[in-house]
């Protein structure tokens, strides 16, 4: 196995792991938040980290679905076209994809920017500087900016006939 791909495994195992610890601790929170209430009692500011936990763990693990090919789209149209045709709306939404996950990236860096320089943070009893939340707003779009290279390359390594076959759902470096 190359350096490269022992790479790409660990990004992909990252990934998965990092999104699912945060998604663990976000039902935990929200299990507690359930657990406490029935008691009466009210602890401020666990439900902001758990959604705060659930968006990062949707924002982490993003990027695996543009390199699974299991993201939401609608392929009806490219089921009943010609190969060819389901090659260049294939490549067409890729483009479209990097194009939104860069500007994304760009713009979440923007947010974090203007967060840092405000002093901006949440307004809960916890108060948590929002650039922390906000931060995996340009890391998980920039990992969704290079899946979609690599989604991108994928493709045009292989080409129409790529997209007739079922192992082109999920590639692997």
């Amino acid at each position: 196995m190359t350096s490269v791909r022992r790479l790409l495994n660990l990004w992909d195992q990252f990934e998965a792991q990092v999104g699912g610890l945060f998604l663990f601790i976000s039902v935990l929170l929200v299990f507690l938040l359930i657990v406490l209430r029935s008691l009466s009692i009210g602890v401020s500011g666990l439900y902001e980290i758990a959604t705060f936990c659930m968006i990062f763990s949707v924002m982490l693990t993003a990027s695996l679905g543009i390199k699974r090919n299991i993201h939401v789209r609608i392929d009806i149209l490219s089921n009943v076209v010609p190969a060819t045709v389901g090659f260049a709306l294939e490549i067409g939404a890729m483009l479209i994809v990097l194009i939104v996950a860069a500007y994304l990236s760009y713009s979440g860096y923007l947010l974090v920017e203007e967060s840092l320089l405000l002093g901006d943070s949440t307004l809960g009893t916890i108060r948590v500087p929002m650039w922390i939340p906000q931060l995996i707003m340009p890391i998980g779009s920039a990992l969704m900016t290079l899946r979609t290279i690599e989604r991108l390359h994928f493709i045009l390594s292989g080409g129409p006939r790529l997209l007739q076959s079922a192992s082109s759902e999920a590639h692997v470096l």
